[in-house]
């Protein structure tokens, strides 16, 4: 008896959800098969739904290219290099210390004094004529867009500071 009922639902259950999808009233059952039908009919399960479409990928915006000659000023330096003597200062210095040498005790004491005044002023006038011809010079070191690091020399105060942007032409800085 229990094949029959349910050999009934499986073929009514159809019937009656196909005649509800078609019309919007209440549709009509047999009263038999109803009445044979358990309380709770089974709902039919429903269809799952369609997968969300996957988004197409979205390129990547290219980056801008990267300015090969342009960078930041990342230090100013300044440097003393010290001058070359010619003999002149030395020279000089030996004439002068000897003179002053030569002012100075009698007899032997005043040869040893020409002498060692003379030896002085040469090594006093050489240095001092070393730094007479000392020279002042700045480097300016850019870290370039690119990655690299560019020092630039300059004989005078380059009118750059660290941070500015700066474009390197013919080794020459030009403020951006």
């Amino acid at each position: 008896m229990k094949t029959t009922r349910l050999a009934v639902l499986a073929f009514a259950l159809p019937l009656v959800l196909g005649a509800c999808r078609e019309e919007s009233a209440t549709p009509e059952v047999d009263e038999a098969a109803a009445a044979s039908a358990p309380a709770t009919a089974p709902e039919p399960t429903p269809k799952p739904a369609p997968a969300p479409r996957a988004a197409a990928p979205v390129a990547a915006p290219t980056p801008p290219p990267v300015c090969e000659n342009c960078g930041t000023v990342s230090s100013v330096v300044s440097h003393q290099a010290k001058g070359e003597g010619s003999g002149v200062g030395a020279a000089v210095g030996a004439v002068a210390g000897g003179l002053l040498g030569n002012q100075i005790g009698g007899g032997s004491g005043k040869k040893i004094a020409t002498v060692a005044g003379a030896v002085g002023g040469g090594l006093a006038g050489h240095e001092i004529e070393k730094r007479r011809n000392t020279s002042t010079y700045w480097e300016v070191t850019v870290q370039m867009d690119n990655g690299t690091t560019r020092t630039v020399q300059y004989p005078q105060a380059p009118g750059v500071t660290v941070g500015q942007k700066v474009k390197v032409i013919d080794g020459q800085l030009v403020l951006m």
